[in-house]
C-alpha cells in the first residue's frame, strides 16, 4: 500500500504533462499531492524550492559557456568557423557532425560534466548543420556514457562506492562500453546528416548571399574566439593536471573569449560586454523554471517514491533481475534526473543488495543516465535546447527514440552480464 501511495504524485505529474499541461503546473499538482500523502508541513515546498533552485544555479560552467558561447555568435564567430569548415570539407558536414560528437564525448569524460561542453558545441553544430535530431540525440547519448563512466565525475565515483571498488577501476572495467556508445553516437550523427543532407547545409548557409565573402584568412580570424573557447572547455581539465593548478575555469575562460571576440572581430568592448550579458538571458530563465520544477520533484524523494520503486528490483526472477533494474533506474531519472549522482544515490543502495557484479552495476547506472537525456530537468537537456535554439520538451521528443533504442541495446548486452 505504501509503495502505491508514494507513487500517485508521480502518476500525476506524467499524466498532466501527457496531456500537455506546463511542466510547472504538473510539478505543482504532483507536489501538492505528495505533501497530502506524506503529511509534509507547507513549510516543507518551500524547504524543497530552495534546494531545487540551489541545485540548478549551483553549477556555473553552464551559465558562464552558455553566456560566451551566445557571445561568440553575435561577433559572427560561429558562423566565420562554418564558412571556413564548408570551404575545407566542401559540404562534408556528417564527418565535421561526427567530429563533434566525439570531442563532446572526450571532454565529457575528462571533466565528468557535459553540460558545459554541450553549451559550448551545440551552437557550432546548430550554426554548421541545424538541429539534426540524430545529432542532437547522439551529442546526449555521447555526454550521458562519458560523465557516467569518467573517473573525474560524481556519478562514477557513487557507482565505484556501491560496487565496493576506485573509481579508477570502475571507470577501467566500463572503458570498452564507452568506446563502443561514443562510437555508436557519432556513427548515428553520421548517419543523421548523411541522409538529410542538403536540407542541413542548406539551413546553415541560408543567409551567406547577404553577406561579404571573406577570404580564408579572415574567416579564420574571426574563428579565433570560438575555437580557443572550445579548445579551453575541451582541454581544461588536462591543463589543469599537467600544471597542478586550476588556471583554466569558466570564468578565465570567458575573459579571455571576451579579450579574443574584441581583437579579432568587428564587435567592440561595449558590444561585447552587452553580448555576454545578453546570452546569459536564455540559460537562466530556463534554469529557473527548471529549478522550481525540481523543488517539486523534491518533495517526492521525501516521501520514498524512487527508493520505493528501486526496491521492486527484488521481486522479479533472477533471469530478468538486471534488465528491470535497468528499466527502473531508466524511468526514475526522467523525472528526477536533473543530477544523475543524485538518482544513482537514490536507486544504487538498494540494488548493490541484490549481488550484481561490476559490470553489471555499471549498465544500472548507464541505463540511469540515458534516462537523464529524456528528463526535463537535466541540464544538459536543458544546454541542448538552448544551443539548438528548441523548447526543452522538443528536446525530450527527440531524444526519447532513441534513448530507449539505446537502452534496449544495453539490455540485450545485460543477459551476457547477469
Amino acid at each position: 500500500m505504501e509503495l502505491v501511495l508514494s507513487l500517485i504524485p508521480l502518476v500525476v505529474i506524467i499524466a498532466l504533462l501527457v496531456l500537455k499541461k506546463h511542466m510547472l503546473f504538473a510539478g505543482l499538482v504532483g507536489g501538492i499531492v505528495a505533501m497530502i500523502i506524506g503529511g509534509i508541513a507547507v513549510g516543507g515546498m518551500g524547504d524543497a524550492v530552495t534546494e531545487g533552485l540551489g541545485t540548478m544555479f549551483g553549477n556555473v560552467a553552464p551559465i558562464m559557456y552558455a553566456a560566451a558561447a551566445a557571445m561568440a555568435g553575435k561577433a559572427g564567430c560561429f558562423k566565420s568557423l562554418v564558412d571556413l569548415c564548408e570551404k575545407l570539407l566542401k559540404g562534408k558536414f556528417a564527418v565535421l557532425a561526427a567530429v563533434l560528437v566525439i570531442v563532446q564525448a572526450c571532454a565529457t569524460y575528462m571533466a565528468g560534466l557535459s553540460a558545459g561542453n554541450t553549451m559550448v558545441i551545440a551552437p557550432l553544430v546548430f550554426a554548421a548543420i541545424g538541429a539534426v535530431p540524430e545529432v542532437i540525440a547522439a551529442m546526449a547519448i555521447a555526454g550521458a556514457v562519458c560523465f557516467i563512466t569518467s573517473p573525474a565525475g560524481a556519478q562514477g565515483v557513487v557507482t565505484a562506492e556501491n560496487i565496493g571498488i576506485e573509481v579508477t577501476e570502475f571507470a577501467n572495467i566500463m572503458m570498452p562500453f564507452t568506446i563502443v556508445l561514443v562510437l555508436l553516437a557519432a556513427a548515428l550523427a553520421f548517419w543523421g546528416v548523411h541522409r538529410r543532407g542538403s536540407m542541413a547545409v542548406q539551413a546553415a548557409s541560408s543567409e551567406k548571399a547577404d553577406e561579404e565573402q571573406l577570404t580564408n584568412g579572415k574567416l579564420f580570424v574571426r574563428s579565433i574566439p570560438v575555437i580557443v573557447l572550445l579548445l579551453m572547455v575541451v582541454l581544461g581539465g588536462w591543463i589543469n593536471g599537467l600544471v597542478g593548478s586550476h588556471i583554466v575555469v569558466p570564468a578565465v575562460t570567458v575573459a579571455v573569449v571576451c579579450i579574443l571576440i574584441v581583437v579579432c572581430t568587428p564587435l567592440d568592448i561595449e558590444g561585447t560586454c552587452a553580448a555576454l550579458i545578453d546570452g546569459s538571458q536564455f540559460i537562466l530563465t530556463t534554469m529557473f523554471s527548471v529549478g522550481l520544477f525540481l523543488g517539486f520533484i523534491n518533495l517526492m524523494e521525501q516521501i520514498g517514491t524512487f527508493s520505493n520503486i528501486a526496491s521492486l528490483t527484488g521481486g522479479v526472477p533472477t533471469f530478468i533481475m538486471l534488465p528491470v533494474a535497468m528499466v527502473i533506474g531508466f524511468l526514475i531519472a526522467i523525472p528526477s534526473g536533473a543530477y544523475c549522482a543524485g538518482v544513482l544515490t537514490l536507486i544504487l543502495p538498494t540494488m548493490s543488495l541484490m549481488g550484481f557484479s561490476p559490470v553489471a552495476m555499471g549498465l544500472i547506472a548507464l541505463a540511469t543516465g540515458l534516462g537523464t537525456q529524456i528528463s526535463p530537468v537535466q541540464i544538459n537537456v536543458v544546454a541542448l535546447s538552448n544551443g539548438f535554439d528548441k523548447s526543452i520538451m522538443d528536446i525530450v521528443k527527440t531524444n526519447m527514440k532513441y534513448m530507449i533504442g539505446m537502452l534496449a541495446l544495453l539490455i540485450v548486452v545485460s543477459f551476457f552480464f547477469a
